[in-house]
């Protein structure tokens, strides 16, 4: 296989594991908003929260909608999560 080919090839196998890890953590925010919202798992969802936000900066397909998107739903859940912290400690 010639060099060029080889990095398209390359480039091609990145993009589709980006494309596969942005899925993924959508998946995982919509799973910890769901847990967050019905006041359930509450450790589970901090836990999913802590997942995305280290592995989302390697997503490096993200478009910039994508980013903002990612960036809401994610402050959407820490204050979920922050309001049931806020009335347990009440």
């Amino acid at each position: 296989m010639n060099p060029s080919r080889q990095n398209r090839k390359l480039a091609e196998l990145r993009a589709k594991t980006d494309r596969e890890l942005v899925n993924y953590l959508s998946a995982q925010l919509d799973r910890a908003i769901a847990l967050a919202e019905a006041g359930e798992s509450l450790g589970e969802a901090e836990k999913i929260y802590a997942e995305v936000r280290r592995l989302f900066p390697f997503a490096t397909s993200a478009n910039e909608c994508q980013w903002r998107t990612f960036l809401s739903r994610v402050n959407r859940l820490r204050h979920l999560l922050d309001q049931y912290s806020l009335t347990s400690v009440a």
